[in-house]
């Protein structure tokens, strides 16, 4: 299920909840077995009702990270001071690529101002991840 967690303090419980539903963490080691693993900071430019009043915060620009999971992606969002991480499992996730990059998870999303081939390989490898998984029902290998 994609949910909305502030991960702005580590919490034993929210950690668990997030690496039952998409796995552990990759590694740092496991940036040279998959080339990437996250993304640079791209900025938001547009949200679903799912982010109103997270963002409702905001004072200025709201920029985001995307980290790679075995079973999805995590969306990591900087407010002020304080971070949210957006849960989404691969069988729930659509990305879609024009001027900007549409990030949907079970009706809601995220428009990032991406420029160029910016984050080209994690998005590839995301999807390439998705397939594997919704073809084989498993945790994607890392080659």
């Amino acid at each position: 299920m994609c949910m909305l967690y502030d991960t702005s303090i580590k919490d034993k419980e929210t950690k668990q909840v997030i690496d039952s539903c998409l796995g552990r963490p990759y590694r740092f080691l496991d940036l040279f077995k998959q080339g990437v693993i996250g993304s640079s900071r791209i900025e938001i430019t547009s949200y679903s009702k799912l982010f109103v009043k997270v963002m409702s915060q905001r004072k200025q620009a709201v920029f985001a990270n995307i980290s790679l999971r075995p079973k999805g992606i995590v969306v990591i969002m900087n407010i002020r001071l304080s971070n949210y991480s957006w849960v989404i499992p691969y069988h729930y996730l659509s990305i879609f690529k024009t001027d900007v990059l549409v990030i949907h998870g079970q009706g809601e999303y995220l428009k990032l101002k991406i420029e160029g081939n910016q984050n080209k390989r994690l998005i590839e490898k995301i999807l390439e991840y998705k397939q594997e998984v919704l073809e084989n029902h498993e945790t994607p290998s890392m080659g």
